[in-house]
């Protein structure tokens, strides 16, 4: 087997037993591996009615073939399992050297089920797994919990953990590695927290077979240059994602601002990529094989956090999350933010929603300064920022209740506050506003996983991007929502391929020289449509684990303020998604999937 390291590790952190499993190459030809594999064992193993915290869920940590090879962009992983925000599907994705060590210490995933009676961490060594005793480390942030464990176990193993927020069950919890990669998304570090589980420790010496790594070079040294001349990689290269706000997103309308309220900032460029690189980066350093390098290393020089330095400072969607939404023009305060976030453990992303809906609960009167620990919720206020990260991650007082995610808050406040909670299904909503981009608002509406900008990326066709070997030969309106379904469906299949392989979506390469990459890595012949049609099965999937779990249409509906409340100024004023508009794009949708009107899928689509 070549591409795959050929074994699964499964384990019950109850019994304490550890089991090494094959793969089954049949499955593989249908779900290629990562999020694909990763959604066939949660789909089998998890019944509907397991909730997420229950020792039932499974928690399932997978790479793909291409993870860990000469292929660049490949140093990811993908985790999942049931969410603690939607009660549905959960997977968040991260990078750096994680995967690329599990891989070589044998191992293409790994199943954790159970619950243990203690706080455990797992150490994998070339094939062996150890359950230790967590106990030291219970309570620790995830900085300190990794240092600790490389200065025990050597400083060549690469280790993803959680925080006090995993610890605590925080809703949004998120999973580290690599000093500050982060998978945020769906509060999967609170699933390994209920797990009593703290980290996995990974190291290997082991090679990942390769095929035809000659004839891979040769297609590497072909591409190279179109791949380094894609629009998006030259701003990553140069800036990082927070080269994407002005440059690509604030132009458009679709930044937002004061809780999606406005659309335009006056102080805008004070927290925009090119201020942000020259004030604070000190460096830039990439993922495993990356030859694109978005991680900045930042400082703070001066101002009451000066000295706070991060390996990993914030990314596009953490500047407009703990800043523009929030009327937070302070980039001091956005790396200081950031850092808490990584050092609790909680999806900085979810973390600014639910700040940006307290303090808009504090300007209506819905809540007071006293129920809120005394704090001023004004927007903008530094220190309203940063206590309420700190409550949140602690579950203090108002951050309790926040600590809950965005939903479920507002359904513990009331009065209203429900109408501007920015959440689809429970997980919050990425960093663009989908009135920007009505493409983007379907693909937030029936997205698996919830409101997520990454599962399609069709703002891109919107703003001009072009993939013929896909058949997606035109710019879409952003405006208007024709074709939006069919063009969106394509896109999402495509990215369950991605995700299933897994190859960085920075990576600039056309879909018609993956097919190739991936037959020289495992030996397994397939075509771009064999690969579409295993990424729309995996899609489908998804789909049928959310329908069992109670999903349907009714639930494929976006933020009251995004279908009511019209943006006054800037590149998207006056345009909202109307329940007309989005059924409208739903039809569609679900005509061109083969689902029924209520959004079911068929049992052929996923055999």
């Amino acid at each position: 087997m070549y591409g795959y390291m050929g074994k699964i590790l499964r384990v019950d952190l109850h019994s304490g037993r550890t089991k090494t499993e094959n793969l089954n190459e049949e499955v593989l030809k249908k779900f290629v591996g990562g999020v694909g594999l990763a959604a066939k064992i949660i789909y089998d193993e998890v019944k509907p009615e397991t909730s997420p915290f229950d020792p039932e869920n499974k928690l399932v940590f997978m790479t793909g073939p291409l993870t860990g090879t000469l292929i660049p962009c490949t140093g990811r992983y993908v985790v999942c399992a049931k969410s603690p925000l939607t009660n549905a599907w959960g997977e968040s994705h991260s990078s750096g050297f994680w995967a690329r060590e599990l891989k070589r210490a044998g191992f293409d995933g790994i199943i954790i089920e159970g619950k243990s009676e203690k706080p455990a961490y797992l150490v994998i060594s070339d094939e062996e797994a150890i359950i230790e005793n967590a106990g030291d480390l219970w309570g620790m942030d995830c900085f300190r919990t990794e240092e600790t464990l490389k200065k025990r176990l050597g400083e060549d193993f690469k280790v993803a953990c959680i925080g006090p927020a995993g610890e605590r069950l925080v809703r949004f919890a998120s999973i580290l590695n690599d000093e500050g990669r982060v998978a945020g998304r769906c509060g999967l570090g609170a699933v390994m927290g209920s797990k009593l589980l703290k980290a996995i420790a990974v190291k290997g010496t082991k090679e990942i077979p390769v095929k035809d790594p000659e004839r891979i070079r040769n297609i590497l040294r072909r591409i190279y240059p179109q791949i380094m001349s894609f629009p998006t990689t030259q701003i990553f290269a140069s800036y990082g994602t927070s080269g994407e706000l002005l440059m690509l997103h604030y132009g458009y309308g679709d930044v937002p601002i004061k809780n999606f309220t406005m659309g335009k900032w006056k102080s805008i460029e004070n927290i925009s990529g090119e201020n942000y690189n020259k004030v604070m980066v000190r460096g830039k350093r990439a993922c495993w094989n990356c030859p694109i390098s978005c991680w900045r290393y930042v400082k703070i020089e001066e101002g009451p956090f000066a000295g706070l330095e991060l390996k990993r400072g914030p990314e596009y969607e953490s500047l407009a999350s703990l800043g523009s939404l929030l009327l937070n023009d302070r980039l001091d305060v956005i790396v200081k933010a950031n850092h808490l976030c990584n050092y609790y453990g909680m999806d900085t992303i979810s973390t600014g929603v639910c700040i940006a809906f307290a303090m808009e609960c504090y300007e209506k009167g819905i809540i007071t300064s006293q129920e809120a620990d005394d704090l001023s919720l004004r927007w903008g206020d530094p220190e309203a920022v940063i206590r309420l990260i700190e409550a949140i991650g602690e579950r203090r007082g108002l951050g309790n209740i926040l600590a809950e995610g965005v939903k479920r808050a507002s359904e513990l406040i009331g009065k209203g506050s429900e109408r501007f909670a920015m959440h689809v299904k429970g997980l919050e909503i990425p960093m663009h506003d989908p009135r920007a981009f009505k493409g983007m608002g379907l693909q937030y509406a029936v997205s698996n996983r919830g409101a997520c900008h990454l599962q399609g990326l069709i703002h891109r066709i919107e703003q001009g991007e072009r993939m013929p070997d896909l058949k997606i030969y035109e710019r879409l309106n952003r405006f208007e929502v024709k074709d939006k379904g069919k063009v969106l469906a394509t896109l999402q299949n495509w990215h369950e391929v991605l995700e299933s392989l897994i190859i960085c979506k920075f990576l600039g390469i056309a879909p018609g020289h993956i097919p190739g990459l991936y037959t020289l890595t495992t030996s397994i012949p397939v075509t771009l449509d064999h690969l579409l049609q295993a990424g729309e099965r995996v899609y489908n999937l998804k789909r049928m684990f959310n329908v069992r779990c109670g999903i349907s249409r009714e639930d494929d509906v976006l933020p009251h303020r995004i279908m009511h409340e019209k943006l006054e100024e800037g590149e998207s004023a006056g345009q909202i998604i109307s329940r007309e508009e989005l059924n409208m794009m739903l039809d569609e949708y679900y005509a061109v999937r083969g689902w029924s009107k209520d959004g079911v899928p068929p049992v052929e689509k996923i055999e």
